[in-house]
């Protein structure tokens, strides 16, 4: 079977409302990941809370362990955003036929966040598989730097997404690809002496 692949360029604000599913998924996703208020913009939805995350050669770090790191980021930095150059959207396809789940389909709303279902399951009979790939330049300001110096640094991310259908879409798998080391070097110039960890 023969994939199809839509392709968008620029920043992700522009991508149009009759974009693919993959990209509209990308659409929603950054905002909730550049967000350093996710209360307002919470982003555990968009994973499934066993979806490996894997940035270069670390070990994976399941999302439901990830994302409460995530949600503590304002602590230190005060602006965190992704410039979106180039995105690519794969459809995969779909698996018809059964599939064995106890699950009925559950959204993430603020009932079940309340019941402590922070992620709502894959459900359904027919699962949509598709992998957006995006390439990106991420900015990170630090609180603590006086000059506001933003650190930019270039990304490529690779979201493998599975769902019953665009609205169900979610993460089952992150890859992102970049050079830590300007982030770890300027944080350790602001935080040396301070007990900063980096955690």
């Amino acid at each position: 079977m023969e994939s199809t692949v839509s392709i968008h360029h620029g920043p992700y604000e522009a991508i149009p409302t009759t974009a693919s599913p993959g990209l509209k998924f990308l659409q929603r996703f950054l905002p909730a990941l550049d967000s350093l208020t996710p209360a307002e913009n919470p982003i555990s939805p968009f994973f499934t809370p066993s979806a490996p995350i894997l940035i270069g050669s670390d070990p994976p770090t399941a999302a439901s362990q990830a994302v409460p790191l995530m949600e503590v980021r304002s602590r230190h930095i005060c602006k965190f955003h992704h410039h979106v150059h180039l995105a690519w959207d794969i459809d995969l396809g779909r698996d018809i036929g059964p599939v064995q789940t106890s699950y009925n389909r559950t959204a993430p709303n603020e009932e079940a966040a309340q019941k402590g279902q922070l992620y709502a399951p894959l459900a359904g009979n027919i699962q949509m598989k598709r992998t957006v790939m995006f390439e990106a330049t991420s900015e990170t300001t630090f609180k603590e730097d006086p000059d506001q110096f933003a650190v930019r640094v270039r990304e490529f991310n690779i979201l493998d997404l599975e769902g019953r259908d665009e609205s169900d879409l979610q993460i089952v798998e992150m890859r992102i690809f970049l050079d830590q080391r300007p982030i770890q070097a300027h944080s350790a110039s602001l935080f040396t002496g301070s007990g900063y960890s980096g955690d």
